[in-house]
């Protein structure tokens, strides 16, 4: 048994969750720690909401309303949406709420502050005379002066670069819109090339998708920019020092201590591991799930804060592209989405997770359609497990051959469990190799079950429910029901409980498990 702590980016709370968000970070994360609990391993599932987050003030002016309320409405409208897709982590972090949250930020600041690991710099700073404040991150717009793609104030979701203080192109503010001047004022700021020869040893090492081992060797090919880690302001979690009034610390600073603060609330609350003490034990594995164009803070700073502090580095960092709609870009702003709160309430949580498990972004960018996304329920869901689950009740029983049917499961399994396992991990492959079952080996599939002994179909059903779990665990969870009366034998099988009830729907055709009654002895 290995210890697990998989994590996902926090999500802003600025609006509901997208089709695009959920296919990337809360998915992957989502499937990986059901796939290692089934393994049996000690797994702590943790993510917090960036309620701390610079983008929060900029959505509560847009609303007339309070930074705080905002962070707590909408806060709670993102869990809600990932309870409906059964995302649910162990917990999920509300640093408004969590006592331990600041805390646990301040304590390691001061750690870093106290062992000479931090700087203090005079800083350009954009700052706007019309609304008299200083401009950062989700306060200034303007255009990447690496690549020119539009991008806020902190780094560019195109190439993951960080934008230097001061040097966005044609910046302007978001509040008002007019130009702002650059102003000079102290920061505290953690010189990252002093870990740059450090952080390049460690990468070797790692597997990685192609893009992110792109991105770390053209930043690690020249010096790294000393990053700026407080601003001033009135929104935060304040920098613990006495002379240093009116600084906050920056929420992109703030991120791996955020995940040791979800991941010390797993503990309190939920009884999950042993809190944030598991952050300091070397046999502790760290996964990270992140999009690419968070690529500089979780797989370059925070890492480096890591070093600094001889705290054990992850050892996966699981990136994903953007995921489009209907060909263009998924946009909160502009509200060119598919909101995952809304589909939810209409479409059943394991016929999404199947889909974006299917058509993820893991390496490239990909496209949701609805009329894939139809086909997909319909041919591989409907058609294939369905036809699939309803034979084993339903076919005649031959017997005699039930090595047939067990072979084909445990091909299915080796093979979904080798592209879930922490190295390759492809939820895309593994649902491929669900829809090669299903629809491509439906018919040999069938045949093995029309060949089957009742006992060997029930065991290949359990088998079937364990395999599928990661991926369809509320599925899972009712083809498990339907075998009720050997729980003894499926409690073995170390299954996560899947949340039952919710039956795959497409063009009101029904993928459901009923109630299994298969006999003991075949019928005469």
């Amino acid at each position: 048994m290995t210890r697990y702590i998989v994590t996902a980016s926090p999500p802003n709370p600025n609006g509901d969750l997208h089709l695009g968000h959920l296919s990337g970070p809360f998915l992957g994360a989502d499937v990986q720690a059901r796939y290692l609990k089934n393994q049996g391993h000690d797994v702590t599932h943790v993510l917090y909401i960036d309620e701390h987050s610079c983008y929060v003030p900029r959505r509560a002016r847009e609303l007339g309303a309070d930074a705080h309320e905002t962070a707590h409405v909408l806060g709670s409208r993102i869990e809600q949406t990932l309870a409906l897709a059964n995302m649910t982590p162990d917990l999920c972090g509300r640093p408004h709420r969590d006592g331990w949250h600041d805390e646990i930020v301040q304590r390691y600041f001061s750690r870093l502050w106290d062992a000479g690991k931090l700087a203090v710099t005079e800083t350009d700073v954009y700052y706007c005379p019309v609304d008299d404040c200083y401009l950062y991150e989700a306060e200034i717009r303007g255009a990447c002066h690496h690549c020119h793609a539009p991008a806020d104030g902190f780094y560019c979701e195109e190439c993951g670069r960080p934008q230097e203080s001061g040097r966005l192109a044609d910046g302007h503010c978001t509040r008002c819109g007019g130009e702002p001047e650059l102003r000079s004022h102290r920061r505290i700021s953690f010189p990252l090339e002093d870990y740059r020869q450090q952080l390049t040893e460690y990468f070797s090492e790692l597997p990685m998708r192609p893009r992110l081992r792109e991105y770390l060797d053209r930043m690690f090919a020249q010096p790294l920019p000393d990053t700026p880690i407080s601003r001033i302001g009135d929104y935060g979690v304040p920098v613990p020092l006495a002379d240093w009034q009116g600084h906050y610390l920056d929420t992109w600073y703030s991120g791996i201590w955020g995940y040791i603060a979800a991941t010390e609330g797993a503990h309190r609350v939920a009884n999950r591991g042993i809190g944030e003490a598991a952050w300091s034990q070397p046999d502790t594995e760290v996964h990270e799930f992140l999009g690419f164009d968070c690529s500089f803070s979780h797989a370059i700073l925070w890492p480096a804060f890591a070093l600094a502090l001889g705290l054990p580095l992850p050892v996966r960092f699981n990136t994903n592209e953007f995921y489009k709609l209907e060909g263009g870009k998924f946009s909160t702003s502009r509200g060119y989405a598919i909101w995952g709160g809304e589909f939810l309430s209409r479409v059943p949580a394991d016929s999404l997770r199947y889909h974006l498990c299917l058509t993820g972004p893991e390496i490239e960018q990909t496209n949701f359609a609805m009329v894939d996304f139809e086909k997909t329920v319909a041919e591989t869901l409907v058609d294939g497990l369905q036809v699939i689950v309803r034979a084993f009740d339903d076919a005649a029983c031959t017997g005699g051959a039930d090595g047939t049917l067990a072979g084909l499961v445990a091909a299915l399994g080796a093979e979904v469990g080798e592209q879930l396992a922490p190295r390759a991990f492809s939820p895309a492959a593994a649902a491929a190799a669900i829809r090669e079952f299903a629809v491509t080996r439906r018919a040999e599939v069938l045949a093995a079950v029309g060949s089957a002994s009742p006992g060997a179909r029930r065991q290949a059903l359990a088998e079937l429910a364990l395999i599928v779990e990661p991926i369809m665990p509320g599925w899972a969870g009712d083809l498990l029901a339907g075998l009720d009366d050997d729980r003894s034998k499926l409690a073995a099988l170390a299954l996560t409980p899947g949340q039952g009830g919710t039956p795959l729907t497409v063009d009101g055709r029904r993928l459901s498990v009923r109630a299994l009654d298969l006999p003991e002895q075949p019928a005469a």
